[in-house]
């Protein structure tokens, strides 16, 4: 049978502090007792015997109580049963029927019924009665039974009464608790709601800020991989002929950025995505044949449309091993990021046709200045960070200045567009071919020995020297030759600081030493 009330989660006061309190007039009502009742030697050693026993229990109780770590359910039960025992000694030693202390049994009575539940203070109620009947009984009268039942009966009264009123406000405060609980849960989902928000949001702003298609699909894979942790997630876009490619997947938290084109047979489900331009989301993807998960255990996917400015740009996939998953939020989270996706991968997309514009050289339709010093840095940090060879050629048309002076600018406009062609051909197609100005260009060669670019240096003179230009309506056939500088990384030595100093210093040492040279530092 349970003995206490549940203390464990309560708005009830505890009522240690008063229940010490209250002993204190078990202890008035001991030493009036001493100093002004005789009692014979054997109840004088008796109720000593019991003076220090309830002295020692409350020493213990306090100590408990002021330390707050240990459970005071046994405490409390063998002081109220010890107060049975003190409390009808101390009546029978004060004049039984005569003795007014027996308002200290209402103490006990009523600290019990707040503290232990309404059968077992019942029956502590009877065994007080009783107790208390069979020690006045010697000196009962009966002139005394009335009194005597209005005693016994006050405290049934108070029994009764404080276990109401505690149970009436257990149970109340088990639904104020009740309400307290939801409402804490639904502040937690509000606030991971906020934070799911504000984490788009943030994340949203970061996309919009990258300017290039690979960044914003790493991105967004880190995203919902990541911050979202969804078990698998994908980026698809829209390739040629209509057809589905992946663009970067998460799977159990590695991510892939290695393209994949999407079985035909299986990609209708995406198709109708895209069409619809709504999320989808599949509760149980079992028996389904239009839709081929990333993981085989998938059993939950959704599918969010990736449109910009109401052009559709590819899907946003997530899925989860466990069926029926996802709920509405899920969906609007995942519809807001494929929406700020598919915003940057277009930003992205102009961003680089715009890049294009600015990068080249409108004459030669190579790279310009910018866009070379741009990348040189770029390929110097490679190189220097993974020990990997670097290579330079800059070249310089022989009497360009008097060659201009003679035919005009236009015929050498003619000569820049034609060495340019023979250039390309010459080198490979990783290679950065750059216009450096004027009459100079320059080429970066990637992961190529200075041996090898030497060769290529002598390549490119002699295919500008054994060509002509020209040649067309009123334009003769013309002849020119080139000064070749070249250098490499390390070979030369130097920092990769200084590289574009050190080709510079190449080609005019090929200038000075009488042209149509190539000079190696």
């Amino acid at each position: 049978m349970k003995i206490f009330q549940d203390k464990g989660k309560t708005l009830l006061p505890r009522v240690d502090s008063i229940f010490l309190i209250s002993r204190l007039l078990t202890v008035v009502a001991t030493g009036w007792i001493f100093f002004f009742q005789e009692i014979s030697q054997n109840d004088y050693y008796l109720l000593s015997i019991l003076t220090v026993t309830f002295a020692a229990q409350m020493l213990i109780f306090w100590y408990l109580v002021k330390n707050g770590k240990y459970d005071l359910k046994k405490p409390y039960l063998s002081i109220v049963i010890f107060d049975l025992i003190f409390v009808s000694i101390l009546i029978q030693l004060s004049g039984g029927y005569y003795s007014d202390f027996y308002f200290l049994y209402y103490l006990t009575v009523a600290f019990s019924a707040y503290m232990l539940t309404l059968p077992v203070t019942m029956i502590l109620t009877g065994i007080v009665s009783i107790t208390y009947i069979y020690l006045v009984t010697p000196d009962i009268h009966p002139s005394h039974i009335i009194p005597l039942l209005l005693r016994v009966g006050f405290a049934w009264f108070l029994v009764l009464a404080i276990s109401f009123v505690s149970d009436y406000i257990r149970r109340s405060e088990r639904r104020l608790l009740s309400l307290f609980d939801t409402l804490n849960l639904r502040t937690s989902e509000l606030e991971k709601s906020q934070a799911n928000l504000e984490m788009i949001y943030e994340n949203s702003r970061v996309l919009a800020g990258i300017l290039d298609v690979d960044g914003v699909i790493e991105t967004t894979i880190n995203i919902t991989g990541g911050l979202m942790a969804y078990p698998a997630s994908a980026v698809l876009l829209i390739g040629p002929g209509g057809n589905f490619i992946y663009r970067g997947r998460n799977i159990a938290g590695q991510s892939n950025f290695h393209l994949k084109a999407v079985d035909t047979n299986r990609q209708e489900l995406i198709q109708a995505t895209v069409k619809k331009g709504e999320t989808i989301t599949i509760s149980d993807l079992s028996g389904r044949a239009d839709y081929l998960p990333l993981k085989t255990s998938s059993r939950c996917v959704m599918l969010a449309p990736m449109v910009a400015h109401g052009k559709p740009v590819g899907a946003l996939i997530a899925e989860s091993p466990l069926a029926g998953i996802f709920t509405q939020k899920d969906e609007k989270l995942l519809t807001v990021v494929a929406r700020s996706a598919a915003m940057a991968i277009e930003n992205a997309l102009l961003h680089h046709k715009m890049e294009e514009l600015t990068i080249t050289d409108e004459l030669t339709g190579i790279y310009n200045y910018r866009y070379f010093a741009d990348k040189l840095k770029e390929e110097q940090r490679r190189a220097a960070r993974y020990s990997l060879p670097l290579s330079l050629i800059m070249l310089d048309v022989d009497w360009f200045k008097k060659f201009n002076d003679t035919y005009g600018h236009e015929v050498g406009n003619i000569v820049l567009k034609g060495i340019t062609e023979v250039v390309k051909k010459c080198i490979r197609d990783v290679d950065i071919f750059c216009r450096y100005g004027g009459e100079e260009f320059v080429i970066i060669l990637p992961q190529t020995p200075q041996v090898e670019v030497a060769r290529i240096g002598e390549r490119i003179r002699q295919q500008i020297e054994e060509s002509t230009f020209g040649g067309g309506g009123n334009i003769p056939e013309l002849k020119v030759t080139v000064s070749v500088g070249v250098t490499s990384f390390p070979e030369n030595g130097k920092s990769h600081d200084e590289i574009l100093s050190v080709v510079d210093q190449a080609l005019y040492r090929a200038k000075g030493a009488g042209k149509n040279l190539v000079c190696v530092i």
